[in-house]
């Protein structure tokens, strides 16, 4: 009896220590207490070179626990006056309340993922992906596919690409540079575009491509082989790669499973 007595005094002397360790006041406003933990949530996820800074200055230090208590007046004056109930504050409030529940699930479900071994396999899958073998291109750039396959179809009759593109495109640019994209590696188009231009051979047209900015007919004139590239050059762009495949993968596994459906017609009917 006197043995379980006395580990249970020990267990509340220790369970008291961390209670009151957890809360250092480093600034009082009243009756609040603005702790060294408020301050540690306030530079929640901040990289670990920043915070060694933060920790070697004193004067940093000071000035980031006045904003707490800057933002911990306006917090005060704003609730008396009854802000909360506000229309705006509630939106603004679920706003907040839902960005912050879709960040912690892809935090849970993404952020595992990203292991050195999980990486590194993305990184033989695509190797060509990271290749600095480049291409001279040239794009038409046009809104709907049957636009793009109209001139396609000219392209592929014989008509001069440069003409189609300064006459066609919607890239800003053709007006000068008649689609002329120059030298370009993978890395620098987005994927869909990539992946069509670095299959095609030297003068061939390629049928229409669809990117996140229309459909585009291109056409490639030069190719330059590129030194071949090492995992640990390119590792941090591999795992930012690894991680948006992943975070679209999860999306639209989602939309598969939820059935879902978009109405263009009145999306593009909208006004604002």
């Amino acid at each position: 009896m006197k043995t379980t007595q006395k580990f249970l005094t020990i267990a509340a002397v220790s369970l008291f220590s961390i209670n009151t360790y957890a809360a250092i006041d480093l600034a009082k406003i009243g009756s609040k207490s603005i702790t060294d933990a408020d301050m540690k949530n306030m530079l929640g996820a901040m990289p670990e070179g920043q915070k060694q800074q933060i920790n070697s200055d004193n004067e940093m230090k000071s000035r980031l626990v006045d904003n707490l208590i800057v933002e911990e007046l306006f917090v005060l004056e704003a609730e008396k006056t009854g802000v909360t109930k506000d229309k705006d504050y509630q939106t603004a409030l679920e706003r907040a309340r839902r960005q912050l529940l879709a960040q912690r699930y892809l935090q849970k479900t993404v952020q595992p993922k990203l292991t050195d071994g999980n990486i590194k396999n993305f990184f033989e899958k695509n190797k060509t992906r990271y290749s600095l073998d480049e291409v001279h291109a040239y794009h038409v750039l046009l809104k709907t596919e049957a636009e793009a396959n109209e001139v396609y179809d000219k392209a592929k009759k014989g008509e001069d690409f440069e003409v189609l593109a300064k006459k066609y495109s919607k890239d800003p640019s053709a007006a000068q540079n008649m689609g002329d994209l120059g030298f370009f590696t993978r890395a620098r188009m987005v994927p869909q575009f990539s992946d069509a231009a670095f299959g095609l051979k030297v003068g061939e047209i390629s049928r229409p491509v669809k990117t996140p900015f229309g459909y585009h007919v291109i056409k490639v004139v030069e190719k330059k082989n590129g030194k071949a590239v090492k995992y640990d050059e390119v590792k941090d762009q591999v795992k930012g790669d690894f991680q948006n495949e992943s975070i679209n993968d999860l999306i639209a596994s989602l939309k598969k499973s939820n059935k879902v459906t978009v109405f263009e017609d009145k999306i593009n009917g909208l006004k604002f």
